[in-house]
């Protein structure tokens, strides 16, 4: 599926972690399948100069970055978890949050998922990334790289969220679905998470 088809699906707006639409950090997610890979198109506009400090595998969800989470099939609670910045950095984990809380869940950071192709783009194009004022990340990622390894049937639910940390004169928490802890900004709620019906 080429970008271009990707961008024809519905853009769904992030919000902010209380549920509020966003105020400067706008972002969209869209998302479409194959039989080989799921696809996640992230559209933003930002306030630089953009926070970007963090190589391949760091921290990368330190600084701009968008993220994609999607759960096992039968267990919300595990999850894989992909998060870029405009540098095209990746970080990858997989959690285990039954309980919603950082207190008790496990975090195994990941190689960067085997296949997944990230590209990134801005404006202004032939400026540096920390001075782009839109961005947009394409991820295509097989669905051999997330558990369980084979693509979900037709009509399957997983659970899953796309979200944005916008990091530039301002930082402010997004999410396709709001889990509506502010204090401190937290995504990892899967019991918050979105359905996504395949």
């Amino acid at each position: 599926m080429s970008p271009r088809a990707v961008a024809r699906q519905v853009p769904w707006p992030l919000v902010r972690l209380d549920g509020v639409p966003a105020e400067t950090s706008r972002t969209s997610a869209r998302f479409a399948r194959t039989e080989e890979h799921f696809i996640v198109l992230f559209e933003s506009s930002a306030s630089p100069p953009l926070a970007l400090l963090h190589a391949d595998g760091q921290d990368v969800f330190r600084d701009e970055c968008v993220e994609l989470f999607l759960s096992t099939p039968a267990n919300p609670g595990v999850y894989d978890e992909i998060v870029v910045s405009p540098r095209g950095a990746v970080y990858a984990a997989r959690v285990t949050n039954p309980e919603d809380s950082r207190e008790t869940w496990t975090v195994s950071r990941r190689e960067r998922p085997s296949g997944l192709v990230v590209e990134v783009a801005g404006d202004p194009p032939s400026g540096p990334e920390s001075e782009w004022t839109t961005w947009s990340c394409l991820l295509t990622i097989p669905w051999t790289s997330l558990a369980p390894g084979t693509p979900p049937a037709p009509g399957e639910e997983r659970r899953g969220n796309a979200t944005r940390v916008a990091r530039g004169r301002s930082t402010e928490y997004l999410a396709l679905s709001p889990t509506f802890r502010t204090n401190p900004p937290d995504f990892h709620v899967p019991s918050r998470f979105a359905r996504f019906v395949f």
